[in-house]
């Protein structure tokens, strides 16, 4: 099971979508991928076409084998499991987790996890085959908590691979464009890939729906495609 950590590195970053996008280019290849939601907020199955209104998810429930009734499965064929409406939840996200390892013994499945940017990556338990992105936007308020998570991470125990992933990225703006080549000479845990910002990803929310259903010729879609295949390469070179 490869085990992908999702978070904004702050609120605001669009870490939830880049998850949603993810997870439905990785099912169009083929792959199994679940999504678990554990985030308090709760947005995961917005993007996945779970009705406004539903609000029953993990957070629900006092075990994980009663929580396994609010999996879902979207168009596409990615099983998610939303957060619920109770932020106060009777077991932690450790044991979702952990119980997670239930649900498919397969080598090839994906799991996905969003994670509130709120929670330190410090504060879960990570594997060294566990890949950690972390999601920033081209911005000075990013660029300084960049250097301090690095900061951070030289001092953790943990052997997981963490990467900062760039999103929304607008390559007409100079302070965007300066940042950028700034980190890609100075941050090494940069991504070598960026997401483009484009307005179908809004857009695609207002349908319930990922931007690469809506838009399947659009940046976003080849932009998660990347994503997705130099996820693969990842994994690949930990496991050999």
């Amino acid at each position: 099971m490869k085990k992908i950590f999702i978070k904004g590195i702050k609120g605001g970053t669009g870490a939830t979508s880049v998850v949603a996008n993810l997870a439905c280019i990785l099912k169009k290849s083929k792959e199994q991928v679940y999504v678990i939601d554990l985030d308090p907020k709760s947005d995961v199955g917005l993007h996945l076409g779970l009705a406004w209104a539903h609000e029953q998810g993990w957070s629900n429930y006092s075990t994980f084998n009663e929580a396994s009734s609010q999996f879902h499965q979207d168009s596409d064929g990615v099983v998610f499991l939303p957060f619920g409406s109770n932020s106060q939840a009777q077991f932690s996200s450790a044991h979702i987790i952990e119980g997670c390892n239930q649900i498919d013994n397969s080598d090839n499945a994906w799991v996905l996890f969003d994670c509130p940017a709120h929670i330190d990556v410090t504060q879960y338990s990570l594997n060294k085959n566990d890949v950690f992105l972390e999601v920033v936007n081209c911005d000075p308020i990013c660029h300084s908590l960049i250097y301090k998570r690095l900061q951070t991470l030289s001092q953790a125990q943990g052997q997981w691979q963490h990467y900062f992933l760039a999103n929304r990225y607008n390559s007409a703006s100079e302070l965007e464009f300066d940042l950028l080549q700034l980190w890609q000479s100075d941050i090494p845990l940069l991504a070598s890939l960026y997401i483009n910002k484009d307005e179908v990803i809004k857009e695609a929310t207002a349908f319930r729906n990922v931007a690469i259903n809506c838009a399947p010729y659009s940046v976003a879609n080849d932009d998660f495609e990347t994503l997705a295949g130099w996820l693969v390469s990842r994994v690949n070179q930990d496991e050999s």
